[in-house]
């Protein structure tokens, strides 16, 4: 019975490994802030990711500095992992403070998606893609190094 549970918890942790570089990352179907279904066929340059309240207020507030069309310009994209949140906050506060944001946030509401990405407390991800395939992450916590990751 204990060789059961060993490999059904081995089975589990490596299925619920995040990404690593050199590994081929299927596209991701996700909504957006307004819940619009955005499918990313092939992954952007950069895709940067915000797991915690605090480093999406990081993002959100750099990202709303810049021009309409900073994202698309630099090809990145945004993701916002809520997965965490109370269904009545994301409902009542989070979702109507990003529909303000003039640039695009997509959304991962299903905590096992969240698992498949690269992750450190109290830093944003940035992940670098050529294809679909994962070249680089990268954990920062300022908009200096935010504004390196994109445009670089």
């Amino acid at each position: 019975m204990n060789k059961v549970i060993i490999l059904l918890l081995v089975t589990l942790s490596v299925w619920a490994a995040p990404y690593k570089v050199g590994q081929s990352v299927m596209p991701l179907d996700l909504f957006d802030q307004f819940g619009k279904r955005v499918t990313l066929k092939v992954m952007p340059k950069t895709l940067i990711m915000a797991f915690e309240k605090g480093t999406g207020a990081t993002v959100n507030e750099y990202l709303t500095a810049q021009e309409k069309g900073y994202l698309a310009k630099n090809k990145a994209a945004f993701v916002a992992d809520i997965s965490q949140m109370p269904k009545f906050i994301t409902e009542s506060f989070a979702l109507p403070k990003m529909r303000k944001y003039t640039h695009r946030v997509l959304l991962i509401q299903d905590e096992e998606q969240g698992l498949n990405f690269p992750y450190q407390e109290g830093k944003i991800t940035i992940m670098k893609f050529r294809g679909n395939f994962l070249v680089k992450v990268d954990f920062i916590d300022n908009e200096a190094d935010l504004k390196k990751a994109i445009e670089q």
